[in-house]
Parts: structure tokens; C-alpha cells; sequence
């Protein structure tokens, strides 16, 4: 048996305890909701759960068809188990129920208006202006329909928020208990200000559905559909692009926390999905290029001055481009010059978009003068002269966040917490331990052996030395002129022209041998006879110039097939990175990782505190490959495809945490 007959017969049992491992949580869902049924005398609650257990059960035999096949066209697998994982999340945790949603629903309406060209405020009051049948989502005074007055309920809740057994009815009966209504009214819900850019599909999604006359459950869905999808595809060419730990994205993309905020209006999930992308391009240039090219440069550029505005904390990551080699860029001077390009774009973006926010955080008795001291400043005990002039209290803060909250922040990261930070809804305690082992396992090297190749389009020199030399043959071919009478052509084959040889050489002997003979009988020589030898001779010459130009013409093929496999597209060997190479990115990802904490104990921790407050896992999800990368090891080594047996395990654990959540769910009042 061969060796990819083994892996075959070792990993199949994976495959199927993975979709085991469904029909069991499957059977423990659906106690629950028979239950819910019948304590609530509800039977939309079951009926519900009999399309989410057959849908789960189906994703599951799907995705080991996918995820056992070999090969480099992982990032199909990943976009399929990426779209139907966000639909589950979207189908078991629907209204605004994730972190913040509420704000991101006002930001991507606002800019839904300004696409429709209509006024996207309530004039002289400023306060974003939505439908009335879209109002009551909010429902932050317990009014659910501004145009029925007596349309109360004794507790206000949002849509969602948290998610529980009413939800599900009130989102199949809404757009019976509200008429339609377009008639703008005025919502009180602050929105986000940051860059646009990442609120452009939810806000795609909100005017296709304004447009076509769809209710308030039609425009949250194609909101989130199109934010999910924006997601799936930005993550998908980050594992298509990166020429190396492909699992690594994969495996980060379908952490709970990921997808959850995929099928939300959050603008976390073009945020990831960018930053993703921009680390597997700046890995593909490390260890799967021969050159960096213009579009290359563009893209990363584009990029960072994406996620830059929206999250500056991340914007250390720009200093992975000196993990690429110099020779990439053509030298140590283009590559800080394209360091330099990089940079600008970054500030120049950032400045363009948080000019403000920035001289909050530096000059606040400025910013307050001025009416530009955001909310989160208003919230914050500290500013940052205070924080420069006493190290040792920031230190002291950093290390009690870590030693108290590392845990915690972890688990966030992959989903204990889903929705609004919902500590009911979420992957449960032992599911936490099998994403992060799956996690650890990504960082194990595979002992098989295999190399990795990449395909690449070759490099512009090689070009222009391909396209100089056939100048000079079409030159050289143009300028040479051949005798017609010739027995020989410099086009001839090398045997004709070594016969031609031999026959001019045994002439000229004849002809040499009569001329001697002629001279020692003390002969005249003769006319013909002279001509002949003169003959012969020019004859020798023409076949020696025939087999040079035949020598010099293979010669050319030669080199031209060389520097054809460098122009024209072909493989090269992905490279491994080295110790000092993951050092590097660990040192890059930690100064993000403190960014972050510096950020919130800057803009939300209060003087009181005791550690940082305000931080959560899920700010550390783009920063995850980097660390997967820097972390990588050879002292631990297996046989086993962790690259697909991870993230296909996370496969099948995010299936049992959708129909954990439903099944909490249909029991909470």
C-alpha cells in the first residue's frame, strides 16, 4: 500500500466521527426543542428545528467530500463551509443581535439613503431617518410602531438582543403585526463613524431591499447576506492567494466568531477578511514570488489604507514587508521605496478619515473646545500624556489585564460569546478546548516531506532578454544573404554540411595534388586548373561557415530555452520560513496585540480600573495567521493533514454550536 493510501485509510475515520459528531448534538437539539414546543405551545420552534438538523447534517457529508480531497484547491472547500456556516448563524441568531449591531444598522441605513439619493436625516433634529415598518427594531422606548401609539410592550427589547424563544416568532409574524409603511421617521441610534468602505455591502443590501419593496426582515437578510458574502470572498483569495499555511486561514475564518460576524451588519467582517488578505499577500511575495509587481504593490496599498482608518491598531502589520527579500523588489532600495509607498498610503488614509479622533486622543482640551471629543473619549479616565509620563502605571495595567483576562479574551476570540457579548449563546466549554486544540495543531509541522510548489509568471528581465534576442535573430536574418548557386545553406542540417565539408576538402586535395604535380614536371599551369583550386577553395570556406552558423544557431536555442522557463509562467519551490523570520512576525503581531490593549486603555478604561477595560476577543481575530505563522515548529511533527482535518473539525464543531445555540434558545423567556 502507497503512502497516499494510507493517509486515505488514517483520515477517513475523522471524516466520519466529524458527521457522528452532528447527528449526536442533532438528537440533543431536537429534546429541546420538543420541549420548547410543548412548554410554550409553540410548534414553530420544532418545526424550525426540522430543517436545521437535516441542513446541518447534509453540510456535514458535504464538507468531508470536500475537505478530504488532496490538493491546492482548498479555498473552494472553505468558501462552501464558509457561506452555509454564515447562513446557520444568520437563521439561529437573527434581528441585531450581534456586538454592536444596532449602530452599524444606523451606519450602513445612512449610507443606504445617500445611495437612493434621499436625505438620510430628520431635519432640523439630525437624527437618521428609516421607514416606519423598520423602526420597530429598535424598540428602545418600548414603542413598536410609532403610528399605533397603543402598540406597547412593558419591557423594551431589541430584535434579537438577546436572542431567545419570542424571537423566532416575532421575525415569521412581523410583517403581519406591522403595515408596510415607507414614511421616514426619525431613529435616535448613534452611528459609527469610520471609513464607508466596509459598510458598502450591508448598505447594497438595505437598498436593494428599500428598492424592491421589501420588508423589514427582506432588508436585514440580503443587509447580512451581502456582508457575509464579502467576507466569504476576501477570506477565500486570502487562502487562495498565501502560498504557504493555508489551514491557517482557513482555520481562523471559521472560528465561531468569525462567522458570526460575517452574518451580521458588523463591519468586522470586512475588516478580517481585508486584513487577511493583506497578510496572505505579503506571505505569497515572502515565499511564493519572483518578483513583486505593480498591481502587487497597488493591492497592498489599497489594503492597509482599508483597515488602517478603520482600526489603526493594525497597522504594524505593514512591517511584515520586510519579510519578503530584497531581490523580490530588485534591490534594497526599491524595497524601501515600496516600504515607503506602503506607509504613506496608510497615513494618508488615516488621516483623511480620523483626523479627528486623533486629536481626541493627543490634544482632548482641544478636541472639546472644538465639539470633536468622540464618545469614547468622553468615557475615558486617561489620556495619552498621562499614560507617556507614567510607564510603571501602564505597565501595571497591562500585566493585570493579562494575568486576568488572557483566558478570557481567548475564549471570546472563538466564540464563548456570541451575539452582544451573550454568555448563554456561544460555544460551550469543551467546544472552546477542541478549537483551541485544533489551533495548537496547525502549528505542528507535517513530516511527510512533500515539497510545494507554486506557479508563477515569470520575472520582466527574462522577458526583455527573450524579446532582445529575437530582435537580434529577426535582425541577423534580415542582413544575411545566401548565394543562389550554392550546394549548401546555413539552414542545412549539420550532416549535410559536414558532407559538403568532406566533398570540398577530397576537391581541393585533387585539385592541390595536380598543381604540384604540374609544378614539379615544370608545367605551365593551366586556366581551368587554377580556377578550380580557386573553386574548391571558396567552396571549403562556405561549408566551415555553414557548420559554425549551425554550432552558433544551437547555441541560441539553447540559451533561448533557458530564459524561456524564467519568462514564460512556471514552478518554483515555496519557500520555508526561518526562525529569525517567525521572531519577526511574533514581534509584529505582539506590537498590534498591545495596540490594542494601549487603544482601550486609552479610549474606555475608566481611573478606577483595576485592568483594561473595554477589550474583547474578537479584536484579535485578524491578527491570528500571524501568530499560527510565527508559532510554526519543528520539533513536533506528524503525518496526519492537519491543513484539512482542522479546519474541517471546525466544520463540524461550529454545526454543533449553531444547534447548541438554537436549542438555548427555544428555552429562554
Amino acid at each position: 500500500m502507497n503512502r497516499n493510501n494510507e493517509k486515505a485509510v488514517r483520515t477517513l475515520p475523522f471524516f466520519l466521527c466529524g458527521i457522528f459528531l452532528v447527528v449526536i448534538c442533532g438528537l440533543y437539539g431536537a429534546v429541546s426543542a420538543l420541549n420548547a414546543a410543548a412548554q410554550f405551545g409553540d410548534n414553530l420552534l420544532f418545526v424550525l428545528y426540522e430543517l436545521l438538523f437535516p441542513a446541518s447534517v447534509i453540510t456535514a457529508l458535504f464538507a468531508a467530500l470536500l475537505w478530504s480531497r488532496k490538493g491546492d484547491r482548498m479555498y473552494r472547500a472553505y468558501a462552501f463551509s464558509a457561506m452555509v456556516l454564515g447562513v446557520l448563524y444568520l437563521a439561529v441568531m437573527p434581528g441585531l443581535s450581534a456586538p454592536d449591531e444596532l449602530s452599524h444598522y444606523s451606519t450602513a441605513y445612512r449610507i443606504s439613503s445617500n445611495m437612493m439619493l434621499e436625505d438620510p436625516l430628520i431635519r432640523p433634529a439630525g437624527l437618521t431617518a428609516v421607514r416606519a415598518v423598520d423602526y420597530p427594531l429598535e424598540d428602545m422606548n418600548g414603542v413598536k410602531t410609532p403610528l399605533v401609539p397603543d402598540d406597547e410592550e412593558s419591557v423594551p427589547e431589541v430584535l434579537g438582543n438577546p436572542v431567545k424563544q419570542t424571537t423566532y416568532r416575532a421575525v415569521k409574524d412581523w410583517d403581519k403585526r406591522y403595515a408596510f409603511s415607507t414614511k421616514p421617521v426619525a431613529s435616535a441610534i448613534p452611528d459609527v463613524h469610520t471609513t464607508p468602505v466596509f459598510y458598502l455591502p450591508q448598505a447594497i443590501g438595505f437598498s436593494l431591499a428599500r428598492a424592491l419593496g421589501l420588508g423589514t426582515m427582506g432588508l436585514l437578510f440580503l443587509g447580512k447576506f451581502l456582508n457575509l458574502c464579502c467576507y466569504v470572498a476576501l477570506t477565500a483569495l486570502a487562502v487562495r492567494t498565501t502560498p504557504l499555511g493555508k489551514g491557517w486561514f482557513a482555520a481562523a475564518g471559521l472560528l465561531p466568531m468569525s462567522v458570526s460576524l460575517a452574518a451580521s451588519l458588523s463591519y468586522d467582517a470586512g475588516l478580517i477578511g481585508t486584513v487577511f488578505l493583506f497578510t496572505a499577500l505579503i506571505f505569497k511575495l515572502a515565499y511564493g514570488a519572483e518578483e513583486i509587481r505593480a498591481r502587487e504593490l497597488f493591492a497592498l496599498c489599497a489594503l492597509a489604507a482599508l483597515f488602517g482608518p478603520c482600526k489603526l491598531v493594525y497597522a504594524p502589520l505593514i512591517l511584515l514587508l520586510w519579510l519578503v527579500p530584497a531581490r523580490v523588489f530588485g534591490g534594497g532600495g526599491k524595497k524601501l521605496l515600496c516600504f515607503l509607498i506602503l506607509l504613506l498610503s496608510l497615513i494618508a488614509a488615516v488621516l483623511a478619515v480620523n483626523a479627528d479622533v486623533l486629536e481626541a486622543y493627543f490634544f482632548p482640551a482641544v478636541a472639546e473646545q472644538a465639539g470633536n471629543e468622540s464618545a469614547d473619549m468622553r468615557h475615558a479616565g486617561f489620556t495619552a500624556a498621562e499614560l507617556f509620563s507614567h510607564p510603571l502605571f501602564t505597565l501595571r495595567m497591562l500585566l493585570n489585564s493579562l494575568s486576568a483576562c488572557i483566558l478570557t479574551w481567548g475564549g471570546e476570540m472563538i466564540g464563548t460569546k456570541l451575539g452582544n457579548l451573550d454568555p448563554l449563546l456561544g460555544a460551550s466549554g469543551l467546544q472552546t478546548l477542541f478549537f483551541a486544540l485544533g489551533l495548537f495543531c496547525l502549528t505542528v509541522a507535517d513530516s511527510t516531506g512533500e515539497t510545494v510548489r507554486i506557479l508563477v509568471p515569470g520575472t520582466r528581465a527574462a522577458r526583455r532578454a527573450a524579446r532582445d534576442r529575437e530582435e537580434r535573430e529577426r535582425a541577423a536574418a534580415s542582413a544575411e544573404v545566401l548565394p543562389a548557386t550554392e550546394t549548401s545553406a546555413v539552414g542545412t542540417s549539420a550532416e549535410e554540411a559536414a558532407q559538403a565539408e568532406e566533398r570540398a576538402q577530397a576537391e581541393t586535395e585533387t585539385a592541390l595534388d595536380a598543381v604540384s604535380q604540374q609544378a614539379a614536371a615544370g608545367e605551365v599551369l593551366t586556366a581551368p586548373l587554377g580556377e578550380h583550386v580557386a573553386e574548391a577553395a571558396e567552396t571549403l570556406r562556405e561549408a566551415e561557415a555553414a557548420v559554425a552558423a549551425e554550432a552558433a544557431a544551437s547555441e541560441a536555442v539553447s540559451a533561448a530555452e533557458e530564459a524561456d522557463e524564467n519568462a514564460l509562467p512556471h514552478y518554483i519551490e515555496v519557500g520555508v520560513p526561518g526562525r529569525i523570520a517567525r521572531l519577526f512576525a511574533f514581534l509584529v503581531g505582539a506590537l498590534s496585540f498591545f495596540g490594542v490593549l494601549g487603544a482601550m486603555l486609552l479610549a474606555w478604561t475608566s481611573r478606577d480600573a483595576v485592568w483594561i477595560e473595554g477589550v474583547q476577543g474578537r479584536y484579535f481575530l485578524p491578527l491570528l495567521p500571524v501568530f499560527l505563522f510565527s508559532l510554526q515548529s519543528r520539533m513536533l511533527q506528524s503525518r496526519l493533514p492537519f491543513k484539512r482535518l482542522v479546519p474541517y473539525g471546525f466544520v463540524i464543531l461550529n454545526l454543533c454550536v449553531g444547534i447548541r445555540i438554537f436549542a438555548l434558545a427555544v428555552l429562554r423567556v
